[in-house]
């Protein structure tokens, strides 16, 4: 069976959550109609746009990230945070290039550039995320969240204070980083 349209979008809001993007905003995660209508916080809004329940289900999910317009001379012409904006587009951007079959049952493509468009009536933009999926898992089945590391370091020396430099097999060095609290409140 194929996960419902709600399910798809609940799926997405865990992936997103589970992220330094989320860590970023000053806001929640909603789905599709469920954020306050007035809210002035940076939430995201994830939104299921179409879906085809074959073998293996594909569609097309949108994920909204509002960001409040600022007033810079206090004479209540509103204007893009272009800073803010930028900066937010470059962590979703990240967290698209962080979303492989290793995260979850899901393979997400890119259906296009990331972008900002304005809601004037409400003095905010809104950063665009339009991914295509693959579901390839049971309809039932969770995303698992956060991700489980698995390390595999051995003392072949026998010290007693042996402390495992890890490192990828290009030689790059691991970065191990603590569960992330919200930072932008």
């Amino acid at each position: 069976m194929a996960k419902t349209s709600k399910q798809v979008e609940s799926d997405i809001r865990k992936l997103i959550q589970d992220s330094t993007l989320y860590t970023m905003i000053s806001g929640e995660v909603y789905r599709n109609g469920l954020r306050p209508r007035d809210s002035q916080k940076e939430d995201a809004v994830v939104i299921f746009s179409s879906g085809l329940p074959n073998q293996i289900q594909t569609g097309v999910v949108i994920i909204n990230l509002f960001v409040p317009d600022i007033d810079p001379y206090g004479d209540g012409v509103f204007v893009e945070d272009g800073k803010r904006v930028e900066r937010l587009e470059q962590l979703a951007q990240e967290w698209v290039d962080s979303l492989t079959a290793e995260v979850s049952c899901y393979r997400f493509r890119q259906q296009q550039t990331i972008y900002t468009d304005e809601e004037a009536d409400i003095h905010q933009h809104v950063i665009v995320i339009r991914l295509a999926y693959e579901f390839f898992g049971d309809d039932c089945e969770a995303v698992t969240v956060p991700q489980q590391a698995y390390i595999d370091a051995t003392d072949t020396d026998n010290d007693s204070c042996y402390m495992p430099l890890l490192e990828t097999e290009d030689g790059v060095e691991v970065v191990i980083q603590p569960v992330m609290q919200k930072k932008n409140l």
